[in-house]
């Protein structure tokens, strides 16, 4: 395994904090400019383009990584179909609030962008998680670009609402009302795979 240079990681960090930094203290996304993070983070900007490409890059990278460690926690017999309750959904909003001091600032402040495309590829990878608890086979692309698309959006918009509110419903409250918005949609599609699955084998 090959180890990551330390001097990549330190600057990559500093930049990642410098960046939180200023949008904790209230800086809008828009505000921002690779100099000021560059400078705050105590590197040139020539190391700030050599860690990230731009400053979308830079929250992209926070957010994936948040986003990751949620995933992460989520244990495989939450992934079992059908969804019939809200423990999966419960599991990841009570996960959320262990971070919402980084998070909330970024998602009120940040474009939305800028969680979807992160939030998408860390669904994917859950996706396959649920489809390998469950023995389904892959489903179609189409199928599962509107699945992770719908279930990034939702995802996103629901969070932005409970930190707007200031968290004032629980997290099983919120949990409950994406589930109404998302769990039997995802039922059907995920279930239609295991309907192809026992036709193609009778």
């Amino acid at each position: 395994m090959v180890r990551a240079d330390p001097r990549i990681e330190r600057s990559e960090s500093a930049i990642k904090r410098a960046l939180l930094a200023r949008i904790c203290r209230g800086s809008q996304f828009s505000a921002l400019t690779v100099s000021g993070i560059a400078g705050e983070a105590e590197v040139t900007r020539k190391t700030f383009y050599a860690r990230f490409g731009s400053l979308e890059q830079v929250v992209e990278d926070i957010v994936e990584g948040l986003f990751r460690e949620l995933a992460a926690g989520i244990d495989d017999d939450l992934l079992e179909l059908p969804f019939s309750d809200n423990s999966l959904a419960l599991a990841f909003f009570r996960a959320y609030e262990t971070h919402r001091d980084t998070l909330a600032p970024l998602l009120q402040r940040c474009p939305a962008a800028l969680f979807i495309e992160p939030m998408t590829r860390v669904s994917s990878e859950l996706l396959d998680r649920v489809l390998a608890v469950n023995g389904l086979p892959p489903i179609d692309d189409a199928e599962r670009a509107y699945l992770l698309g719908t279930t990034a959006s939702v995802t996103h918009g629901v969070l932005s609402v409970w930190v707007d509110r200031d968290y004032a419903e629980s997290p099983e409250q919120v949990a409950g009302f994406i589930d109404l918005l998302l769990a039997d949609g995802v039922n059907k599609v995920l279930t239609a795979g295991m309907h192809r699955r026992r036709t193609s084998c009778s």
